[in-house]
């Protein structure tokens, strides 16, 4: 059973992003109460350090697998990040506090941050207008390869699939003999595609 409707969003946000996840991987998720997209990642086969002051679901805490720190990202010693090797965002904040939460970590030297699946909410739509700037500030972090798509799970907000080059992602279709990726329209979201 689903914990949230996050479970969804996040499902459909690795099935998009091909990224080069290994199952095994670990994944920093910042915002990670109450859990969903937590246990989608968890199902995925990866590694999980939820960062979040609220509560998560008694089911992502009993999972050998994930590990909860309980404070703001602010307040969290960059150390405890220093196995991260993915990170995934879904804060209930404007897109600019998730950016500087972002930056904060992957600008500190402790955690190799490879890429990112970052949902930035939109509290109006003239936020759109500000997506070149997002990218912008992404890449300025040194992640070259920015992708941006609202998925059909997102409301009013937009998923962004970060890596530090395109390369990255050949490597994935490369080790998985695929040349491409069909997705059919109208289609439920695939199963997570991590090898």
């Amino acid at each position: 059973e689903m914990i949230s409707r996050a479970y969804l969003k996040m499902a459909e946000a690795l099935a998009w992003s091909s990224l080069p996840l290994v199952k095994g991987d670990w994944v920093v998720e910042l915002g990670c109460a109450p859990g969903g997209a937590s246990q989608a990642l968890l199902d995925a086969g990866l590694k999980v350090l939820g960062v979040d002051p609220a509560e998560v679901d008694e089911a992502l805490l009993k999972n050998p697998r994930f590990t909860h720190i309980r404070r703001r990202t602010k307040q969290l010693p960059k150390t405890a990040l220093a196995d991260a090797q993915w990170l995934c965002v879904d804060m209930n904040v404007a897109p600019k506090f998730t950016l500087d939460a972002v930056e904060d970590v992957v600008r500190h030297k402790a955690p190799k941050v490879r890429g990112m699946l970052i949902t930035l909410k939109l509290p109006n739509w003239e936020v759109l207008d500000e997506i070149p700037q997002f990218i912008a500030r992404i890449q300025e972090w040194g992640y070259r390869d920015v992708r941006v798509r609202q998925l059909a799970f997102n409301r009013q907000e937009i998923c962004l699939a970060v890596l530090k080059t395109r390369g990255q992602r050949r490597m994935l279709r490369e080790r998985s003999g695929r040349r491409y990726r069909v997705e059919p329209a109208h289609a439920a979201p695939p199963s997570p595609h991590v090898l």
